[in-house]
């Protein structure tokens, strides 16, 4: 049968998927704030300096965890080529017959990796998602009185839609392990 200590290892995954997509989206913006620091040197401070520091620790950081993702990606794929080989043809037919049966719902995959897309792509906007819906309805009032359920609206819909995705992400995971 197949052995249960072999463990798929699905983190590497969203940690290698998660980072390349990081530094896609944030490697032109460090890279520009680099040569304009050393451009114009009359302007080099502290925190420049500072977040500078913080910025290249961070793609240091997630080059990393790339590097370790990938290597136990590599060294997973050789154990699973291993296991693979010391099975006889019989017990490997009927293993493959046994994972064909069993049907794996895709929905999660599509919630985890619509949210993660999404939050990669909002940056450090995150911060504000707990606070964006009283952020909107004090954007809406600033335009004049508006009618009394638009505030309302504004805050169910809003936090409607986190709390709707947060029982969503909770539940694919639950699905998935």
């Amino acid at each position: 049968m197949h052995d249960s200590s072999l463990k798929k290892p699905v983190w590497a995954w969203f940690v290698l998927i998660g980072g390349l997509l990081f530094l896609i989206q944030f490697s032109p913006t460090i890279i520009i704030t680099l040569v304009l620091l050393f451009q114009k040197p009359t302007e080099l401070t502290f925190f420049s300096i500072i977040y500078m520091t913080m910025a290249l620790c961070i793609v240091v950081v997630a080059v990393w965890a790339i590097k370790r993702a990938l290597y136990v990606l590599k060294t997973y794929n050789q154990v699973k080529k291993e296991q693979q080989q010391n099975f006889s043809e019989d017990s490997s037919k009927l293993i493959t017959a046994e994972l064909s049966k069993r049907k794996k719902p895709i929905w999660p995959w599509i919630v985890i990796g619509s949210g993660a897309l999404l939050l990669i792509s909002a940056g450090p906007g995150v911060i504000m998602l707990p606070i964006m819906p009283i952020f909107l309805v004090g954007m809406a009032s600033d335009a004049g009185p508006p009618p009394v359920y638009v505030p309302l609206l504004i805050l169910t819909i809003g936090y409607g839609f986190i709390i709707g995705y947060t029982i969503l992400f909770i539940k694919a995971v639950k699905k998935i392990k």
